[in-house]
């Protein structure tokens, strides 16, 4: 496993961008709401993602979005 794939594996973005790809392989919406929380998100931001999911954006759209709203830099 390289370095970079370790990184992503414990940095919160990566472990975000995980949780919201498992949606598209099993669309359980209160399991990815409980990892989004498990991994660090606060419930209003879980709420919101979990709006934009039902919104039928992509994954890529949602973490540009979290970004923007500055949800990451909040754990930094």
């Amino acid at each position: 496993m390289s370095t970079t794939e370790l990184m992503l594996k414990t940095d919160f973005e990566g472990r975000v961008l995980r949780t919201l790809q498992s949606y598209y392989r099993r669309s359980n919406h209160v399991l990815i709401r409980e990892s989004l929380w498990a991994n660090g998100m606060s419930w209003e931001d879980v709420d919101y993602v979990m709006s934009l999911l039902d919104g039928k954006y992509t994954v890529s759209e949602i973490m540009d979005i979290l970004r923007e709203k500055g949800i990451f830099a909040k754990r930094g």
